[in-house]
């Protein structure tokens, strides 16, 4: 299809005021006095979450500013933030849009290699930095950071007596921001509000880097405005909501959340480590934006739950799960799946939603693709899973299923009418409109990403299918060609993998080979099962991967697997911040061991790899 195609689309709820700075002016005069934010401090895990209101966190930004000002900061400049999540954070970037200046975000949790590389090409007037680990970092490129422009670094937490930097300005968070810090007089506030344009900087973000160096993708204001416009249509949150917030701010996604947060006037509950997920749901929230890991380790949780029942009582969990399942998601009338409903209903939903707080609306689903199998549980209990598609180049929203609408597996649901959609003739998604970004930082970035008439070329492969939702079928970078002419977007395949258990997830192998390989990641324990039976992983496993391709060729499921130990996050080395596997440290991380396996055929053994890499 080469041209633009009418289709049903996600019509957006326009914000009055079209800038961030505007948005949070607005809401601290609408609702000065509301709790905007209640954070779960990590350095005081016991304490109760500290509360911020609008009008607190209105001040907090203009303190900032404040400060920014008085060390050099001019439209322009850049300000770089190497920390975990905090109200602070925050302060400063908002305080940085505020002077048009851009602020830029790293990963808090990369090496310190590519953080001193992202550093380098941001050339900061001003860093932001959590403490001493983020600062340790970027300390040993400190001479050269201040050449090329450094002058100031804020810490949230203090740095031990000479761990600052030499000839830059250190200083506090508190110093910063704090209550004790100098504002911005009113007035002069006002006027720099509405000096913010739609194309002034909001925020300068570092793609995950799964196919290389990340990219550094310039966002202006009228992207982050145009993306939770659409929000406001889809999500179906409102003033009465509160939600936890744990995406990081290096991801768009923590930014889509925040600031519809900020311009509905409803509340968030921010935790910055993943230990403190279940604390935060203890709070009460109505909902929950994440990515998809987190409610699969829910789900796991309750399938290990109902394996480790009694056998009768474990059928009937089973079969209970897989009736709502065909009565919510399919639309079962039948009197059997009714009354199975019923029993699911008792025997899990009650408890899944006492762990999600209790007063769970929906689940909101991000940053990756969704496994049909993880929606079809959750909406089988009854709880809404809403999946959005976006990415960092549309600050964070294409298209969007619906809280209060509907909702389909695999779905990536309804485009937003302020994009143009047009798709390639090998099915690239290419778009138009007022969410896509300013261009890439680096100049070489840029080269093929545009279309000569200005459409932005995704890399994904997508269709718009007969209901009018946008389907998303693989990375066009990751197509497999086989050595047979065959071709297979391995995403589904490895979606389908990951969803059934004892696997932790999938990466499908094959280019240039005459079959489909693949690497699974399971369970230890799995792994100590079957290697005190006696039984090889890989063969034992084999099956069950294929099994769960029912619904695929037979050329695109993997004749051979190898096993490695643990959930892809237990190797560092292998994914991007965003827990994304790198394909290439894949496969020099499995290295002989995969050349082995295509040098025995399709009928030779595969190999289980441990934490160490070891065979």
């Amino acid at each position: 299809m080469n041209g633009s195609e009418m289709h049903p689309t996600l019509t957006p709820v326009r914000f009055g005021e079209r800038t961030l700075p505007a948005i949070l002016r607005g809401s601290a005069r609408r609702f000065p006095a509301d709790t905007f934010l209640r954070f779960l401090d990590p350095a005081s895990p016991e304490a109760s979450p500290r509360s911020i209101t609008f009008s607190e966190f209105e001040k907090g930004v203009h303190r900032a500013a404040a400060f920014l000002r008085n060390v050099g900061v001019r439209p322009g400049d850049r300000v770089l933030l190497v920390a975990e999540n905090s109200p602070e954070w925050q302060f400063v970037a908002l305080a940085a849009q505020l002077l048009r200046a851009e602020p830029a975000s790293a990963f808090a949790n990369l090496a310190a290699e590519p953080v001193r590389d992202i550093a380098r090409r941001v050339r900061p007037k001003v860093a932001f930095v959590s403490g001493p680990e983020q600062w340790l970092k970027l300390a040993p490129a400190a001479d050269e950071l201040g050449g090329l422009g450094l002058t100031a670094l804020i810490s949230r937490q203090m740095l031990s007596n000479g761990a600052g930097p030499s000839g830059i300005r250190l200083a506090s968070a508190t110093e910063a921001c704090g209550d004790g810090a100098v504002a911005l007089d009113p007035a002069e506030a006002d006027a720099l509000v509405d000096a913010v344009g739609p194309n002034d900087p909001f925020l300068l973000l570092f793609t995950s880097g799964t196919t290389g160096r990340p990219k550094g993708v310039r966002l202006p204001q009228r992207a982050i405005v145009h993306a939770i416009d659409g929000g406001n249509a889809s999500v179906g949150t409102g003033r009465g909501d509160v939600g936890v917030h744990f995406l990081p701010f290096a991801h768009v996604a923590g930014h889509d959340q925040f600031a519809l947060a900020l311009a509905q006037g409803h509340s968030l509950l921010m935790a910055s480590r993943r230990e403190d997920i279940e604390r935060a749901l203890s709070l009460g929230p109505t909902y929950v934006f994440s990515v998809p890991l987190v409610y699969e380790r829910i789900r796991g949780g309750v399938e290990a739950k109902c394996a480790a029942l009694p056998g009768p009582l474990r059928s009937l969990a089973r079969a209970a799960l897989e009736a709502a399942q065909r009565t919510r998601v399919d639309g079962s009338r039948r009197l059997g799946d009714r009354l199975l409903t019923g029993v699911a209903d008792r025997l899990v939903g009650r408890a899944v939603r006492a762990r999600l707080g209790g007063r769970m609306r929906g689940l909101f689903v991000g940053g990756a693709a969704c496994a049909p199998a993880l929606f079809r549980f959750f909406e089988g209990l009854g709880i809404p899973l809403v999946e959005l598609y976006g990415m960092t180049e549309t600050a964070g929203l294409v298209s969007s299923n619906l809280l209060l609408g509907r909702r389909r597996p695999g779905s990536a649901g309804y485009v937003t009418a302020d994009h143009e959609v047009r798709f390639a003739e090998d099915g690239e998604l290419l778009l138009r409109g007022p969410l896509l970004f300013s261009g890439y930082l680096d100049p070489e970035d840029t080269d093929g990403a545009w279309t000569p008439d200005g459409f932005y070329r995704t890399g994904d492969i997508g269709r718009i299918d007969e209901e009018g939702c946008l389907r998303i079928e693989g990375r066009k970078k990751a197509l497999l060609v086989l050595s047979t002419g065959k071709k297979l977007s391995p995403e589904p395949v490895e979606q389908a993998i990951a969803a059934t258990p004892p696997f932790l997830g999938a990466v499908l192998l094959g280019e240039g080979r005459p079959f489909v390989s693949a690497a699974v990641f399971v369970e230890p324990r799995v792994l100590a099962e079957l290697s005190a039976a006696g039984r090889d992983p890989s063969d034992a496993l084999l099956a069950s991967a294929r099994n769960a391709l029912g619904a695929f060729s037979d050329f695109e499921k993997p004749k051979r697997i190898l096993v490695i130990e643990g959930a892809p996050y237990d190797h560092p080395d292998l994914v991007t911040p965003t827990l994304k596997v790198k394909r290439d440290a894949l496969l020099s991380f499995l290295g002989s061991r995969l050349l082995a396996l295509y040098d025995a055929g399709p009928e030779g053994p595969g190999s289980v790899a441990g934490p160490g890499g070891r065979p």
